[in-house]
């Protein structure tokens, strides 16, 4: 038994409805996983600074290879005078690199962000504050800042995705604020 051309096309068509479903929600859901990967990414890294800055009882900093895009890569090193910036030339104690983590792949985007001190709904903006580049953690775990510090994590691409913000707060806890952030 065999299928007649009809038969064929009638199968190929319904296929490619089927298809045409399935596509939009596979990609929300690869962009959704990235967002989550880049997530657990940036929190080990700020969890790393923390653990090494209590370890070697001296300033740690993840410092972003861009301005305010930690989605282009970071560095992580001892920083003695915990302006974030690594000494040159690097000694042990001020700018030897102890993590370098590349740009990510796809249109992923990890801002730093300042949260309102509002009431709900929380609101987040892009932060304009001189350190958005860099978080030292002190000889204790804690952040050298006066408040907590805030990132956002989103896919450019994918607006319908929603984005997730971490948090860091003044004694170096880094945990998940959201997961339903509005991307656009």
């Amino acid at each position: 038994m065999g299928f007649t051309l009809i038969e064929l096309m009638v199968a190929l068509t319904v296929l490619a409805v089927l298809l045409s479903l399935a596509a939009p929600s596979f990609a929300d859901l690869v962009s959704n996983n990235r967002v989550a990967t880049e997530t657990n990414e940036l929190m080990g890294t700020f969890n790393l600074a923390r653990m090494e800055a209590v370890r070697r009882a001296q300033a740690v900093t993840v410092r972003s290879a861009d301005s305010n895009d930690y989605a282009k890569g970071w560095n992580v090193f001892p920083d003695l005078d915990m302006n974030g910036a690594a000494a040159s030339p690097a000694t042990s104690s001020d700018g030897t690199i102890l993590l370098v983590t590349g740009a990510f792949r796809g249109t992923a985007t990890i801002t730093r962000v300042a949260r309102n001190s509002g009431s709900a709904p929380l609101t987040y903006s892009t932060s304009t504050a001189s350190d958005r580049a860099y978080l030292t953690f002190d000889s204790r775990g804690g952040i050298g800042s006066t408040s907590a510090a805030f990132f956002r994590i989103c896919d450019a691409n994918h607006t319908s995705v929603k984005g997730r913000i971490v948090q860091v707060n003044l004694v170096g806890k880094v945990s998940l604020d959201s997961t339903n952030v509005m991307c656009s």
